[in-house]
């Protein structure tokens, strides 16, 4: 019987079809972090949850609030379902990333399966 093993980066010949759109996904996210979709105030936002940067959170913001206000009223909402992770939030212009694509999903905390501090301030 031949065990069949995922490759480690390090063997010759070409990539498998699952490591290929693992290496799509990952350049996608990097790409898309690197050059975000200017937000236009409507629609989903990517949130900025940390100081660095790194780590991003999909916000979408309250009904009837203007395109420019600031700060923005938002929820902090799963990438995948969409349920509610925190209450309305206040967030600062400043931590908003840019416009929420699918990208965004990778370096989230609650795919990682991690909790959002009940606390936490995204104003100024």
């Amino acid at each position: 019987m031949t065990a069949r093993f995922r490759r480690c980066g390090h063997s010759t010949g070409p990539l498998h079809p699952g490591d290929l759109r693992a290496v799509a996904e990952f350049t996608a996210m990097l790409i898309a972090q690197q050059h975000p979709a200017p937000w236009t105030g409507r629609g989903d936002i990517a949130v900025r949850i940390t100081h660095d940067g790194h780590l991003l959170e999909r916000g979408r913001p309250t009904e009837g609030q203007p395109p420019d206000a600031d700060p923005v009223a938002l929820i902090l909402i799963h990438p995948d379902t969409e349920t509610a992770l925190t209450g309305t939030l206040q967030c600062a212009r400043s931590w908003i990333h840019g416009a929420w694509i699918g990208p965004y999903r990778l370096p989230t905390h609650t795919l990682a399966g991690r909790t959002i501090n009940p606390e936490i301030n995204l104003e100024a």
